[in-house]
């Protein structure tokens, strides 16, 4: 049976940061000597020197890990330069295994996803949940998911994110194993019989104006928008953006496309939100995008935020409920890195995060949490698995 534990601190000193963690899930008792560390950490730390931290403490532990623009732990969110948090997973290698890829990239998504997924198959042949982490700014994730399928079949349950930076858009960070690179990707699959899962995504944000239509298109890159270079037409279209301000380009909202009509009522929105980033004149996205697509421009709700939220909060609760009594044992939760101070102040943010770890709280206790601000979130809607930005996603692992 796994068993999972969860710390996060601001500290500087990437060793000074492990004691910390150590000492807050085990206080005086000896840790376990091996099982995974998943490590969360925001670019001011170095990952290599985390690992190393860890591995001089606990030699057997396989290592895990991913920059991104801020954390979230059971001790709240954090989005200082020297945040970092992780998640310890303990038990047999029948339950949990891992595998991982480095020189991860668009062009090829869908074969490293392959070696991805069939490395983790031949060593855990039952994993029912998977955890996914890439690269977040060089990567096709439909065509991961596509291969991800074509190995586990699709349902199993995909979960996870993409690394980030400080909202820079110029190099996220991974750890995978035995090194640090910036085109890793990695999964984790979780096989104990005991565990099951239940997944929300939200956003909250509303579609306005017109339809854009892609006359051209290249993979995952918009080259056109209604006849004219796209990022023209889109910077036009926002009071003229330069493509140099990553973070106002992000902060101007998401590209809405429409959503599978099946799938509109749970999530809780008829469209679904793609991050769009310039490149040359021509608009990256991280799936595939081809010519006839519409997107929309949107806005963000602050009352559908909060409303759509807590209806995901309450249907998580009630999966958990009709199969005998909520209770978690770990929740993994990926937001868009524009979901922490640039969208939200601090009171906000915090009203958010409380309300979601409230909700699963047992007797004044916190569940093992992990989270982190990225550039992309993995969550299944309507038992599709799906790649999201802009959004609130959770993964809630019960008994």
């Amino acid at each position: 049976m796994l068993q999972f534990n969860s710390a996060s601190v601001r500290i500087a000193d990437g060793a000074r940061a492990v004691d910390e963690c150590l000492e807050i899930m085990y206080g005086n008792q000896t840790p376990p000597n091996g099982g995974l560390w998943i490590v969360n950490a925001v670019i001011g730390h170095k990952l290599e020197k985390i690992a190393s931290a860890i591995r001089a403490r606990i030699p057997s532990a396989s290592v895990l890990g991913s920059s991104c623009g801020g954390i979230v732990g059971r001790e709240g969110a954090g989005e200082s330069m020297t945040h970092m948090a992780v998640m310890t997973v303990d038990g047999p290698p029948d339950e949990v295994a891992w595998s991982a890829v480095d020189d991860f990239h668009a062009d090829n998504a869908y074969q490293k996803g392959l070696t991805l997924a069939e490395n983790l198959k031949g060593k855990l042949p039952g994993a029912k949940i998977l955890y996914l982490l890439t690269p977040g700014l060089d990567s096709r994730n439909d065509e991961l998911l596509k291969a991800v399928h074509e190995v586990f079949g699709k349902d199993v349950v995909i979960f996870g994110g993409a690394s980030s930076d400080n909202y820079k858009g110029v190099v996220t960070s991974q750890y995978i194993g035995d090194k640090a690179c910036a085109d890793g990707a990695w999964a984790v699959g979780f096989a104990d019989a005991s565990l099951k899962g239940a997944a929300r995504a939200t956003h909250g944000f509303n579609a306005y104006g017109d339809p854009m239509t892609v006359t051209k298109a290249d993979r995952n890159f918009i080259l056109e928008l209604d006849g004219q270079p796209a990022w023209t037409t889109y910077s036009q279209n926002l009071g003229e953006i330069s493509a140099d301000d990553v973070k106002k380009v992000l902060v101007a909202g998401g590209l809405a496309i429409a959503l599978d009509p099946a799938l509109t009522q749970e999530y809780g929105n008829d469209y679904i939100l793609r991050m769009g980033l310039p490149q040359e004149g021509a608009i990256r996205l991280s799936v595939s995008v081809k010519e006839g697509d519409q997107f929309y421009f949107t806005t963000r709700d602050e009352e559908l935020i909060f409303s759509e939220q807590k209806k995901a909060l309450d249907a998580l609760r009630k999966s958990m409920i009709s199969e005998g009594g909520p209770r978690p044992v770990a929740v993994f939760q990926t937001d868009c890195l524009l979901r922490g101070r640039t969208l939200f102040d601090k009171v906000m943010k915090d009203e958010i995060i409380g309300m979601m770890q409230n909700a699963f709280s047992s007797d004044g206790g916190i569940p093992p949490w992990l989270g982190m601000y990225g550039f992309g979130e993995f969550c299944p809607v309507g038992g599709k698995n799906l790649f999201h930005t802009y959004t609130t996603s959770l993964l809630v692992l019960y008994r």
